[in-house]
């Protein structure tokens, strides 16, 4: 299996890069925001980092090209994995309601308040692009979101209504 330990390496860092779409789709759909994902993909790496001291018998790769198979391939494919199950395992719902401060350039929604939503609002401009009822929300003052919550945590937009 030594032979073929690299193989799989490879293997498993193509699938990995291939990712980066399914990645890119993920975040337009759960709300997570950009310095949390980052976070999320070091520790998912290191996991495979740690993993080398199991694993070096059967690969024939030095730990420099490992280190770059565990983040780009084993940390990508087990990022992917987290966001899959937080999409499809629902278990918490809630809304909550926001005012519209105004329209963006491109039409978007922003939002006022203290806290930061821009990766909110990237996933509401996308959940308005796809259900259609973007056009509705011009004379809107407020906006009422349902959520689902995931199975690691992170939210997604279920419904959303405007006042």
């Amino acid at each position: 299996i030594k032979k073929n330990g690299i193989y799989i390496a490879i293997g498993i860092t193509v699938c990995g890069l291939i990712g980066i779409p399914l990645l890119i789709w993920f975040t337009s759909v759960i709300f997570i925001g950009i310095g949390a994902l980052l976070l999320l993909l070091f520790a998912c790496g290191t996991l495979g980092l740690i993993l080398w001291k199991y694993v070096k018998e059967d690969l024939d790769i030095s730990y420099n090209h490992y280190a770059m198979y565990s983040f780009a391939g084993f940390g990508m494919c087990l990022l992917n994995l987290i966001l899959f199950l937080n999409y499809t395992i629902r278990i918490n719902s809630y809304s909550e309601t926001y005012r519209i401060s105004r329209r963006g350039t491109y039409n978007q929604i922003i939002l006022s308040g203290k806290e930061d939503y821009r990766a909110l609002e990237r996933n509401l401009d996308t959940y308005l692009k796809e259900s259609g009822t973007g056009g509705s929300a011009f004379a809107a003052k407020n906006i009422t979101i349902t959520f689902d919550t995931g199975l690691f945590g992170f939210d997604m937009i279920r419904n959303c209504k405007f006042d």
